[in-house]
């Protein structure tokens, strides 16, 4: 699986400074159709891929799916946005109103573990607005010894119902007493329920009483509500002793096992503690997905892997029901489940989602970064990381967006002085299938569908480009649209295609179009090197600013193209496809490095 790094991002402030008038890329000279200035009504990736998704339509082509950041989604979130100074443990949740809810705890400077929790909300990721406590600590709590004490809130998180009801939820402590085994009970999980997207709240409900740790929840198709939560029984295990749940079959209207009662007990293992030569449990900050297309429940997990010097390190493990989606409650000291790989890779607090399409995705932290990696639709084979986010943070998430985006977010810590919430969108590329349609090579982009299923560039600058593909019996076409604020003379887009072959090398049957927003740059094939020849492509090109003219903002261009397929040697009818983006901002951006002769991480085409 492809994954594309963001470390560019700490290079932006150079990068933004160029000129529009250096050195073009490459050597074509702009023949063909020049582009009419006029105005245009361009599409945004966030517009695209409107189709309903297949499940798992892509499992069998997930290892060339990819992943890419849009960089116009990057946001800081600040003190003033949220109200809060040193905001921690940062989850995201999208409403059934279409808009999202923050939520993140106060920590201080010495002390990561929540005291107060907060929300904020924002129509579109980018302005938030802060709406002060979700859970506040309690000051005059008296604890089961009788000692004054307070309660004290963290790792709140949120879940939106089938019925659109928004679940809200937190675990709280009791501070004297938190590892006193008779204060025990003072310690839990609390939820308010919204049923208007967060404009009003029920009163609070004690739904768990037990020390405990990032509670989770999930919804299965059934209806039933599974509360998900790291136990901590600090008297006999060290802080962690496995992931446990509580389960609702009303909504949320009432939970078992009832309060007091020991929990139901589904993942856990052991680990050796060096410093303290004793074996504990471990498994916690689980993140609960179910598999599409089955009933089976797949969980990554923190795992406590050593500990020397009171330095402990860990790693993502993941466990995995029976095919019915119903874990074995554990007893006395029983391990499980079975099903399970320990220690996949090092990291800790992971989040788990899933695409429509199959893919599923992990996130973790590790090195101060947000990782990600790429997998397969049984969260059983995951590609290689990348840093997600710039800056250094801890406890970051990811949550689904739509069909083919979800928001990664973290606490981005880099400058003490001002901690913020770093977040972005990634955007899925992965297989797509061309429309049936004959079009009208004119510049106009009116008679394609959002429908339609788009590629996306667009992680390096502001500049970004969808291309969507559609054929007909003599021709494949092609649409590009690119949003471009600042748009240069030298800007401009290269298309490779080459026949799905099993080779995974370009050849002298692949082909690269350059275009821009004045038309054809050249049309070229591979041998040893790109090779200008004559492919017989009409192309019809339109942008809406001025060139290289930084004095104002320009929307940006787009491009039409029907090539021949009797150019390309179809003999399968399907083929590979690569999109790179030029901009004199951010340089070359594309799905997979152009500079590679490696077509393994280029993406399919499907032709109807």
């Amino acid at each position: 699986m492809k994954i594309n790094s963001l470390f560019f991002l700490m290079l932006l402030s150079i990068a933004v400074s160029c000129s529009k008038s250096d050195d073009p890329i490459g050597d074509g000279d702009g023949s063909g159709d020049k582009g009419q200035q006029q105005s245009l009504n361009l599409s945004s990736i966030n517009d695209l891929n409107q189709g309903e998704p297949a499940i798992n339509s892509h499992e069998d082509v997930v290892s060339r799916s990819s992943l890419m950041m849009n960089f116009r989604t990057y946001v800081d979130v600040g003190q003033g946005d949220t109200g809060v100074q040193w905001p921690n443990y940062v989850r995201i949740k999208k409403l059934s109103n279409g808009t999202y809810m923050m939520f993140c705890q106060q920590s201080t400077a010495s002390d990561p573990n929540g005291l107060d929790t907060y929300y904020a909300t924002s129509p579109d990721l980018v302005n938030w607005t802060g709406k002060g406590f979700l859970f506040q600590r309690k000051d005059g709590y008296t604890n089961a010894r009788n000692q004054p004490a307070q309660r004290l809130f963290t790792n709140a998180n949120g879940l939106v119902l089938e019925n659109g009801d928004l679940l809200v939820f937190a675990s709280y402590r009791v501070s004297p007493g938190y590892s006193d085994l008779l204060c025990h009970n003072d310690n839990g999980i609390v939820m308010m329920r919204s049923s208007d997207n967060g404009k009003t709240w029920s009163e609070p409900q004690e739904i768990y009483h037990g020390p405990n740790w990032e509670a989770m929840m999930v919804q299965l198709p059934s209806g039933e509500i599974q509360c998900y939560f790291s136990e901590s029984r600090p008297s006999i295990s060290g802080g962690h002793s496995g992931t446990s749940m509580v389960v609702s079959s009303d909504n949320g209207q009432t939970w078992s096992p009832s309060l007091n009662q020991a929990p139901y007990r589904v993942v856990r293992q052991h680990w050796f503690n060096q410093d303290k030569n004793a074996t504990f449990y471990t498994d916690q900050m689980a993140s609960v997905i179910k598999l599409n297309n089955t009933d089976k429940l797949a969980v990554a997990i923190e795992s406590s892997l050593s500990s020397t010097n009171n330095q402990t390190t860990y790693g993502i493990s993941f466990a995995y029901s029976p095919d019915n989606g119903e874990w074995t409650h554990l007893v006395d000291d029983e391990l499980g489940p079975d099903d399970r790989q320990n220690y996949l890779f090092s990291g800790a607090a992971p989040t788990l989602i899933q695409f429509p399409s199959g893919e599923s995705i992990v996130s973790y932290g590790i090195s101060s970064h947000l990782n990600i990696r790429m997998g397969d639709v049984e969260a059983r084979e995951f590609g290689e990381p990348f840093v997600a986010l710039p800056g250094r943070g801890s406890w970051g998430t990811i949550e689904l967006d739509d069909s083919h985006s979800f928001i990664a977010a973290m606490r981005n810590s880099e400058n003490s002085n001002n901690v913020v919430i770093s977040l972005a969108k990634y955007f899925l590329n992965h297989r797509i299938t061309a429309s049936s349609r004959s079009v009208e090579v004119d510049g106009d982009n009116s008679e394609w569908e959002n429908t339609d299923e788009a590629l996306f560039v667009g992680q390096k600058s502001q500049a970004q480009a969808t291309l969507r593909c559609s054929s007909d019996d003599e021709n494949v076409y092609f649409l590009v649209e690119v949003l471009d604020d600042d748009i240069s003379k030298d800007d401009s887009v290269n298309i490779y295609i080459t026949p799905d072959n099993s080779s995974d090398k370009v050849n002298a049957d692949s082909r690269r179009i350059r275009v821009s927003h004045s038309g054809l740059k050249s049309t070229d094939n591979y041998g040893g090197g790109w090779r200008e020849i004559d492919m017989n492509v009409s192309v019809s090109a339109a942008y809406d600013g001025t060139l290289s003219d930084n004095s104002d903002t320009d929307n940006g261009y787009l491009v039409e193209l029907a090539v021949p397929k009797s150019e390309l040697n179809l003999s399968s009818g399907d083929f590979l496809i690569n999109f790179s983006l030029f901009d004199i901002q951010g340089g070359e951006d594309a799905i997979s490095n152009t500079a590679d002769a490696n077509t393994e991480n280029w993406i399919p085409v499907s032709l109807q």
